[in-house]
């Protein structure tokens, strides 16, 4: 492909052969705030460059600010590129108790729970691996994994590492031959058909075994409408005779 030729975007069937999908994409973030959104991949939350589609990123940089909402801890890292970009990861909710104890109040004696990478301040330079997506408009990292770098060497090592990643793979588009486009395809439809019989079956099951359950169902209705309808014309013979008190007498003075 030339740099004339327009850019193909591949089916997500075909992510899988992606030299970029399921890596941790060593990045700076004036490259992250670059990537293109595309419809149709808003929900998986996957980015492009050029047609690379990119979930999972890297970033080393310092740590110049740290907010805290209600559920997030939000880290806004600076790589010296241009760009900030944010990091965000969940921290435990203050529970009811906690808010009518007044836990958050600077005049409590007890301290709240710390969050993950509470050590980590502003300051420091981290090294932050996450997914992708969309906050409040603006790109931010969702972290997976938060640690600080210690050595000027294993920053530089991170940076050559850039360097590396942009030559080899994001300079150029990524092709397809067109036989593994139709492989891939093919074997796309193939797993959709599997996955639609594997429904149809456990709902063909279902019903066999709700109609099963109804057949017994009625099949011990009617037993039981049986057992008592014999129960009840048996009644009368199972009844004590019942003598009229008015003529024992008369019947025994006769000799009956």
């Amino acid at each position: 492909m030339t740099s004339a030729e327009p850019l193909v975007y591949y089916p997500a069937y075909c992510f899988h052969l992606s030299p970029t999908i399921n890596k941790w994409c060593p990045l700076r973030a004036i490259d992250i705030h670059g990537f293109e959104c595309r419809p149709g991949f808003e929900a998986d939350d996957v980015f492009f460059s050029l047609n690379h589609p990119i979930r999972w990123v890297r970033i080393v940089g310092v740590v110049v600010a740290i907010d805290e909402f209600y559920s997030n801890r939000v880290y806004t890292v600076d790589d010296s590129t241009g760009e900030c970009i944010e990091c965000s990861t969940k921290i435990q909710k203050p529970t009811e108790s906690d808010r009518l104890n007044g836990l958050d109040e600077e005049t409590t004696s007890e301290a709240p729970t710390p969050g993950p990478y509470s050590d980590i301040d502003v300051g420091m330079v981290v090294e932050v691996k996450g997914s992708l997506r969309i906050f409040r408009d603006q790109k931010q990292i969702k972290i997976h994994k938060l640690q600080r770098v210690r050595s000027t060497s294993q920053e530089v090592h991170f940076w050559n590492k850039i360097r590396e990643f942009r030559r080899e793979v994001l300079s150029r588009p990524w092709v397809l031959e067109r036989k593994e486009v139709r492989r891939c395809k093919k074997q796309h439809m193939a797993d959709v058909d599997a996955q639609e019989h594997k429904k149809q079956k456990r709902k063909e099951n279902g019903d066999f075994i709700d109609r099963s359950a109804h057949s017994q169902d009625r099949e011990l209705a009617v037993r039981d409408g049986h057992t008592k309808s014999k129960t009840t014309k048996q009644e009368p013979l199972d009844k004590p005779e019942v003598r009229d008190a008015s003529t024992d007498g008369q019947y025994d003075a006769l000799g009956l």
